[in-house]
């Protein structure tokens, strides 16, 4: 997954990786309006008859107010949707890392590897009950979005058959390459986050986060010397 490094996630497309690159709504559709087919009804100057004022009257009424509704760049339940988009991203990366971390924890050769792996599971899990408490709190069943995708800083299943085939030193190096990428992208996209984002609490998940990250970074870089 080294190759993905220079794959980052910022500004819109983090929005985008939920509301275009991986998907459409539920029902089905990719967002946006839909394409006229030919059979819809017209007036003779071409728009159709549902786009008339009724009754004759203007339509000059000023636009729903955004910051009224409080989705007004797609977002739900006071989350924005760049907020859901990290969310719903960064849940399923810190998930796929554990079996990582398990494996680590078991077969790394370097002893401090293997402790500082085995560290970071209960600190993991506690980052994906925090996500998946800010869905809850905004009402979105949490659905994982990214299935079968390969994220930067994702562990695929792939990745992990490849690093069950090493062992000794070569296993070592192989898992820290990802674990360096995972610590790397999810601070970077978090810092997309509190840069994009809206929702108080998500910006505070993401500011924390990031600076955890800097954090395990150092940590990881003294445990392999």
């Amino acid at each position: 997954m080294t190759g993905k490094a220079a794959t980052r996630v910022v500004g819109a497309l983090l929005a985008a990786l939920l509301l275009g690159g991986c998907g459409g709504s539920s029902d089905g559709r990719a967002g946006g309006d839909p394409t006229p087919t030919e059979d819809a009804p017209r007036t003779p100057d071409g728009p159709s008859s549902e786009d008339e004022p009724a009754d004759g009257q203007e339509s000059d009424a000023a636009p729903e107010d955004p910051e009224a509704t409080g989705d007004g760049d797609g977002g739900i339940g006071g989350l924005s949707a760049t907020d859901l988009a990290w969310t719903q991203l960064m849940i399923p990366v810190n998930e796929r890392l554990l079996p990582l971390l398990e494996t680590v924890g078991e077969r790394g050769e370097n002893p401090d590897l293997r402790d500082h792996a085995t560290g970071l599971v209960p600190r993991v899990q506690e980052e994906i009950t925090a996500l998946r408490a800010l869905l809850e709190e905004a009402g979105v069943v949490y659905e994982d979005l990214h299935r079968g995708h390969n994220m930067p800083g994702m562990v695929t299943e792939e990745e992990l058959s490849a690093l069950d085939a090493l062992d000794g030193a070569a296993f070592d190096e192989e898992a820290v390459a990802h674990l360096r990428e995972f610590l790397e992208e999810t601070a970077s996209v978090s810092r997309s986050e509190t840069d994009a984002g809206s929702h108080p609490g998500t910006i505070a998940l993401a500011a924390d986060l990031d600076r955890v990250r800097t954090e395990q970074i150092a940590e990881l870089e003294r445990v392999i010397g």
